[in-house]
């Protein structure tokens, strides 16, 4: 019987409506980063993989990537990423939050900065954050799950979890959870998914 659902943040419930303020030869290496993160030497390769854990890991991780791609990053160039301007909810995001009710709703994100102002500007009510940032594991370590778990008071048992990556959202399977993976795109572009989702399971 599930009891909760938990979502991920960054392509389920929010996104940005576009990357036009963000140059296409940057936009290209963050969204095949692979090779350039081949290149990284171990310690470079540590803070890669631990750049949701601090703000200060994500920042020395993405000016690494950048240099090894031949090309620089500005302070706010960087900043942009985190500001809450540009993250908008999609449009099905507080229809779906809604229909999670009565049941408990939590996030869990990999993310090194404080997502709530974002929720509390769309008056999207949340019963519990789990931020790796703050619990001190990313996905997809099943210490994320148990960690996003223990918040919303469930076993992984009875929580779905809702993302869009079949690799770090969908390790929610090994951890226990039930997963459903949507597809994801600029807000304004991806279809309404989260309902379809939600109701797969019975939700609604």
């Amino acid at each position: 019987m599930i009891k909760a659902v938990l979502f991920d943040f960054a392509g389920t419930l929010f996104g940005r409506p576009t990357y036009q303020w963000f140059p296409q030869r940057h936009l290209s290496v963050l969204r095949a980063p692979a090779p350039f993160v081949a290149r990284m030497n171990a310690a470079e390769r540590a803070v890669w993989d631990a750049r949701d854990l601090t703000a200060l890991a994500d920042r020395s991780a993405h000016w690494t990537l950048f240099r090894l791609a031949g090309l620089t990053m500005t302070d706010d160039l960087f900043q942009r990423l985190h500001n809450p301007a540009f993250w908008l909810p999609y449009a099905d995001t507080a229809a779906a939050l809604a229909a999670a009710r009565p049941l408990k709703v939590g996030v869990l994100s990999n993310i090194s900065w404080d997502v709530r102002s974002l929720f509390q500007r769309e008056s999207l009510a949340v019963d519990a954050f789990a931020l790796s940032y703050e619990i001190g594991f990313s996905k997809p370590s099943a210490r994320a799950f148990d960690a996003a778990c223990v918040r919303l008071d469930v076993a992984p048992s009875e929580c779905l979890y809702v993302g869009a990556d079949p690799v770090t959202d969908g390790a929610a399977v090994s951890a226990g959870l039930r997963f459903e993976q949507i597809s994801t795109a600029p807000v304004g572009r991806r279809e309404p998914v989260l309902l379809e989702a939600l109701a797969r399971h019975g939700i609604s």
